[in-house]
C-alpha cells in the first residue's frame, strides 16, 4: 500500500483529502499545513509520496520540493495546485517533482497520478496539453542531451530498454533514468508521450539518426 502525506494549508480540504484518498486505498501516514511541518512529517513518517499544494503560508510548494528531495531524493512528489499557469507548471516539474494534479481534476485521477508515482512513474494532468504544446512554452523546454536523443529516438523505433541498454552498453537502469530525465524535461505524462513530444518537436526523427 502507497503511504502518503498531504501539505496543504486548507484545513478542510486537507482532512477531505486524507477521507477520501485513505477510503481509495492509499495509506495516509499524515498531514501538514505548511512548508516547516510538511519538512518534519516527511522525516517522521517517511512516505512513498508527498501531495504538495504549491501555495503555502510559509513559502511555496515548489521551494519544498526541492528541499525534500535533496535530503530524499527517492521520494515521488506529486505538485496539487488549482493554477494552470505555464510558469508554475515548469518550475514545478524542474523542481524534481514527477506529477502535476489540478484540483479541478476528479478524486480517481488524482488517485492514479499519486499511484503512477509511486511506481516511479510521472503524472501530468492532461489539461495541462494546450500549455505543454504551446510554441510559448515549448521554446522553454530545455534540450535534450545527445545521448538523452540516441536512447529516445531507439525507444522510438521500437526497442525496449533492455535492447538499448545491449545497443550502448549501458545497464538498464542507466537508459531508465535517461527516460524518466526527458520526461521531465519535456513535462511528458510518461514514456510513449515523451516519445510523442520529442518527435514534435523535432528532437528526434524517426529513420534519421540523432546528430
Amino acid at each position: 500500500m502507497t503511504k502518503l502525506v498531504i501539505v496543504d494549508d486548507h484545513e478542510a480540504l486537507r482532512e477531505g483529502l486524507a477521507v477520501m484518498l485513505g477510503q481509495s486505498g492509499l495509506d495516509v501516514v499524515g498531514a501538514a499545513g505548511n512548508v516547516a511541518a510538511g519538512l518534519d512529517l516527511v522525516a517522521v513518517a517517511d512516505p512513498d509520496v508527498a501531495l504538495i499544494d504549491i501555495r503555502l503560508p510559509d513559502g511555496d510548494g515548489i521551494e519544498l520540493t526541492r528541499e525534500l528531495l535533496a535530503q530524499r531524493p527517492a521520494l515521488g512528489v506529486v505538485l496539487y495546485t488549482g493554477d494552470a499557469d505555464a510558469e508554475l507548471l515548469y518550475d514545478g516539474l524542474d523542481s524534481g517533482a514527477r506529477g502535476y494534479a489540478l484540483k479541478a481534476g476528479s478524486m480517481e485521477e488524482l488517485v492514479a497520478a499519486i499511484e503512477r508515482v509511486a511506481v516511479g512513474g510521472s503524472y501530468v494532468d492532461p489539461r495541462l496539453d494546450r500549455i505543454l504544446l504551446s510554441p510559448r512554452a515549448t521554446a522553454k523546454v530545455p534540450q535534450l542531451s545527445p545521448r538523452e536523443r540516441e536512447i529516445m529516438h531507439a525507444m522510438a523505433e521500437g526497442l525496449t530498454a533492455e535492447k538499448v541498454g545491449e545497443e550502448f552498453g549501458v545497464s538498464v537502469e542507466t537508459v531508465r533514468t535517461h527516460v524518466r530525465n526527458v520526461i521531465r524535461k519535456l513535462q511528458a505524462r510518461n514514456r510513449v508521450h515523451a516519445i510523442a513530444l520529442a518527435l514534435e518537436r523535432g528532437e528526434i526523427a524517426l529513420g534519421k539518426l540523432p546528430e
